[in-house]
């Protein structure tokens, strides 16, 4: 089978570490997040209110983290 040539103008496609550190640092936010958000209930004793704060915030680094690494292969 014949390769194409490059075209002008094509972004390389990510590759099995570029996915895997996606991922990892999705995880890491969103659990850094959760457990910062444990740890500041039970010194705080606010029941679990900061807990979903936590996750929220760790999630929305973990959505900007990964749209971040994304950017460069769109």
């Amino acid at each position: 089978m014949e390769e194409l040539p490059d075209q002008p103008g094509s972004k390389p496609s990510p590759g099995l570490l570029d996915l895997l550190a996606m991922g990892l640092s999705s995880a890491l936010f969103i659990g850094g997040g959760l457990v910062l958000g444990v740890l500041i209930d039970d010194w705080a004793g606010t029941g679990s209110a900061l807990t979903f704060v936590g996750l929220g915030f760790g999630v929305v680094l973990a959505v900007a983290a990964t749209v971040h690494q994304v950017r460069k292969y769109l």
